[in-house]
């Protein structure tokens, strides 16, 4: 039923790493499961945890680890663009509701 959804690809040395759209059921499954919980995991990429990165593109996690932080930074930007909607929905879920 789904089609192929939006992929960005980024240009990373002489790889080219695929930043593809998550289906919904593919979003609920990351939303649900269990997380490292280690610093550089949940911290180092702000929005974004590196154990996810293989999720959103075609990278082993033995290649995100090898990546710079300034270089892994251009990687999740292509994720947020092939994800603005998941994206949006994580800055609703942690922005404050102001009270009436």
């Amino acid at each position: 039923m789904a089609g192929i959804g939006k992929t960005v690809v980024k240009k990373i040395g002489e790889r080219e790493v695929i930043c593809r759209e998550l289906t919904v059921g593919q979003v609920r499954a990351l939303i649900a499961k269990d997380c490292k919980q280690d610093l550089a995991n949940v911290g180092l990429m702000g929005d974004m945890m590196l154990e996810d990165v293989e999720v959103f593109t075609n990278l082993s996690p033995e290649e995100v680890d090898a990546m710079h932080p300034s270089v892994l930074a251009d990687v999740v930007a292509g994720c947020k663009e092939a994800n603005p909607h998941f994206f949006a929905m994580l800055d609703r879920l942690n922005t404050p509701r102001k009270t009436a």
